[in-house]
């Protein structure tokens, strides 16, 4: 990856869901689970510098606006790989492994 992100953005990997070979089934879901491939430093504000609750390599989950695009995150394409430009605060929940 040839950048960093500023402030408290992220990039994520997102995880493309597998159809079942067995059964036919619609899957008109966006991707809502990824890994966090790079993290920025975190905001500043008065209080000085905010702490960042994601890191790289972190499997997260979050939203999409249930229609064709997702919430606030910007696509970047790199290498033929699809990536998503976030702020953490769009992050549902960290999986544990």
């Amino acid at each position: 990856m040839n950048f960093q992100p500023m402030r408290d953005l992220i990039v994520v990997e997102p995880i493309e869901r597998v159809k079942s070979d067995l059964i036919e089934v619609v899957m008109d879901e966006k991707d809502c689970i990824g890994i966090v491939r790079a993290a920025g430093p975190g905001k500043i504000d008065a209080k000085g510098r905010r702490f960042m609750p994601v890191k790289v390599g972190d499997r997260i989950r979050f939203g999409t606006t249930g229609k064709d695009e997702y919430l606030k995150y910007q696509n970047y394409h790199e290498n033929d790989v699809r990536y998503l430009v976030m702020s953490w605060q769009d992050v549902n929940f960290i999986e544990e492994t």
